[in-house]
């Protein structure tokens, strides 16, 4: 049954770039309750574009703008006000998408709608009692936008936000390679955004902070749950906490250098 079916009228809208193993089962998801959906590509040269069309998607092609941006240009090509986002490794479960449709329907004067997001860590999903991060995912595009970060963009809304049931299924991390080649990139997105951090406060930061990202990560957030794909995923992600502010500190220092060769030039 399609949200249509019950007088609203919802946009799935997705940004790929070379997704289709996973672009499939997303499309799937969203067309159980979407009237629409639009596809975003970033010049895909796999089956992306095919595996689009044959969920009659409307299928549009820009070059990669960023994460915030490219996201903001698909979310402007829907047609529907209620917007349901996902990136191409995401799907809803069948109680996410009963969620969503009977909230849409009750006509809620939310602004926005957060669902738990569960992932596959390596070889095996997360544990059901370790932490599941929530994301905002399904809003009215009229109260919301996009934020203006390199990294880890997420919708802004004016208004009330409401936590629903189920989950989107997030097959991200696939194998270690892939995940360290994710934080690499990110780190370096993360490290340009941040202001510059002193010697003192960049040797603190790299020194502690690391420790502390995978105490939260493996005890807090409960990866040890997750047996050794919990522990692995928990030591990479104190190593993206250390790439971050090494890469930070790098800056700094490289500007300091940069700065003072100038001002010996001009004496």
């Amino acid at each position: 049954m399609s949200s249509a079916s019950r007088g609203v009228d919802i946009t799935g809208v997705v940004t790929t770039l070379n997704n289709a193993d996973t672009l499939g089962r997303c499309l799937a998801s969203l067309k159980a309750i979407c009237s629409e959906i639009i596809v975003l590509d970033s010049c895909s040269t796999d089956a992306t574009r095919q595996i689009a069309e044959s969920f009659g998607a409307r299928f549009h092609v820009q070059p990669f703008a960023g994460y915030s941006a490219q996201k903001s240009a698909a979310i402007a090509l829907a047609s529907a006000d209620w917007i349901v986002l996902l990136d191409s490794d995401e799907a809803l479960d069948a109680t996410a998408q009963g969620a969503i449709r009977a909230a849409l329907a009750d006509q809620s004067c939310a602004a926005g709608f957060r669902l738990k997001r569960r992932e596959l860590i390596f070889w095996r999903f997360q544990h059901i009692w370790s932490k599941h991060n929530r994301f905002l995912r399904v809003f009215d595009r009229r109260k919301a936008q996009m934020s203006n970060h390199i990294v880890h963009e997420s919708v802004i809304v004016i208004g009330e936000i409401i936590n629903l049931a189920g989950c989107i299924i997030h097959a991200g991390d696939r194998s270690i390679e892939q995940k360290l080649a994710k934080l690499n990139q990110y780190s370096s997105l993360a490290a340009r955004q941040k202001r510059p951090i002193s010697t003192i406060s960049g040797a603190l930061r790299l020194t502690l902070y690391p420790v502390w990202y995978f105490f939260r990560a493996y005890i807090l957030r409960r990866q040890c749950l997750n047996g050794w794909a919990g522990y692995i995923n928990s030591v990479e992600l104190a190593h993206y906490a250390f790439l971050k502010y090494a890469k930070m500190l790098e800056q700094t220092k490289k500007a300091h250098r940069e700065s003072t060769h100038t001002q010996q030039e001009d004496s």
